[in-house]
């Protein structure tokens, strides 16, 4: 392998653990989008890149609906814009990537950085540098903690499989550091999920279901009980403000007790529900800050979250990948769910995709919690969720293996 080949290797996977280098030149420039450019451009010079025809339908699509979305409903268009340069930069030039150099070997790479990075995140944490707000959460080179958890479930999963018991425990103990829910979340389903067989659900069937009706029951008999006392059940209490809450949350009305975490899960989809049941074809990609500014209005957010000013937090992002997806796109963006439960449902069906199975996880994660269109690392695992590059790679196989 060429010195120009390690270098586009190296640089492109490192540039996936970017997302807080940023400099400041008259503008705040990011170390990613330098990355991918220079390296787009090598990629040019070595003839190696090119325009998939199915992936540019896709941008063709959201092009399409979102300028007739802003003619209808309203002008989003330099929004629309901005979002589908930032995906057209980041989708194509990992495309490429990945077309050129294969799976395998860029996961490999990915591999050995996480192990670094991960090794390098302990003592970060425990001297304080580059800790997350209050220094009790773990967060690496990355600028959040959930964004670092979210990064390594690929890698927990594969190093899980192939054994490699010191580097998988490294870096569970980091996302255990981390104290992200969504990390936690990640590190269960990497647990579950591959469980889930026929032969499994038969044999624990029976278990689960009277574990459920037992609990249902259970709650359902002391549910109109008075949970206000002391004494009173502390699960059924616990489950009825839980209950209460969300009911609440979700008609955009919030207790002053309510935490930011769940304030921003309910506010944003408060928002999205409204915005969806009078836009159900969509609003547009890159229109959610304006659905959110337009329905903001009918909510009641908690006195301590206005006197912060936090009470539009997650205004631009929503909370969640789905939510936005769902109120920029409306019913089209069920096409693109039902397609990935049924690639997810294909993957784990077989024994030999352990890679493609591995970024489940992190898009899974990313569905639920992180709702950016192209943080740096967001295609490199997508493209290889959708598609198994090593199949037609020819050329490229014998260079990486030269």
């Amino acid at each position: 392998m060429g010195k120009v080949d390690k270098y586009i290797i190296n640089s492109s996977i490192f540039a996936l653990f970017t997302e807080d280098f940023v400099f400041h030149f008259i503008i705040d420039l990011k170390l990613f989008y330098l990355i991918v450019i220079i390296n787009s451009l090598l990629l040019i010079y070595k003839k190696s890149f090119v325009i998939n025809k199915n992936h540019l339908l896709i941008v063709l699509f959201f092009i399409v609906h979102g300028v007739i979305m802003s003619i209808f409903v309203s002008n989003v268009v330099l929004s629309l814009f901005a979002q589908i340069t930032g995906i057209c930069i980041s989708s194509f030039f990992f495309y490429n990537l990945l077309k050129t150099y294969g799976k395998e070997c860029l996961f490999e790479a990915y591999l050995k950085f996480a192990f670094v990075i991960a090794l390098l995140a302990i003592p970060m944490f425990y001297l304080r540098i580059n800790v997350f707000v209050g220094g009790d959460r773990l967060n690496g080179i990355l600028n959040e903690p959930a964004h670092y958890a979210a990064i390594m479930l690929p890698a927990v999963f594969v190093l899980l499989k192939r054994k490699s018991y010191f580097k998988f425990g490294l870096i569970v103990t980091t996302i255990l550091l981390s104290k992200s829910s969504m990390g936690y979340l990640g590190l269960l389903l990497i647990v579950f999920i591959p469980m889930i067989k026929a032969k499994y659900l038969l044999k624990y069937l029976g278990v689960f279901l009277v574990i459920s009706l037992s609990s249902i029951y259970y709650l359902s008999s002391n549910w109109d009980k008075p949970t206000n006392r002391e004494d009173s059940n502390v699960f059924v209490r616990r489950i009825k403000e839980t209950t209460e809450s969300f009911e609440e949350g979700l008609k955009g009305k919030f207790k002053n007790g309510v935490n930011l975490s769940t304030y921003a899960l309910l506010s944003n989809s408060f928002i999205s529900i409204k915005s969806i049941k009078d836009y159900p074809l969509g609003t547009g990609l890159g229109s959610y800050p304006n659905q959110y500014e337009k329905y903001y209005p009918l909510m009641t957010p908690p006195k301590y979250l206005l006197t912060l000013d936090q009470s539009k937090i997650n205004k631009f992002d929503a909370n969640s990948l789905f939510l936005r997806f769902f109120v920029d796109l409306g019913v089209f963006s069920l096409f693109f769910i039902v397609y990935f439960v049924s690639r997810s449902i294909k993957l784990f069906k077989t024994d030999n995709s352990d890679i493609q199975q591995a970024t489940f996880f992190y898009l899974i994660v990313k569905l639920i919690r992180e709702g950016h269109y192209f943080p740096p690392e967001f295609y490199f695992f997508l493209l290889i969720f959708v598609k198994n590059f090593d199949k037609d790679i020819t050329h490229s196989r014998e260079l990486v293996n030269s």
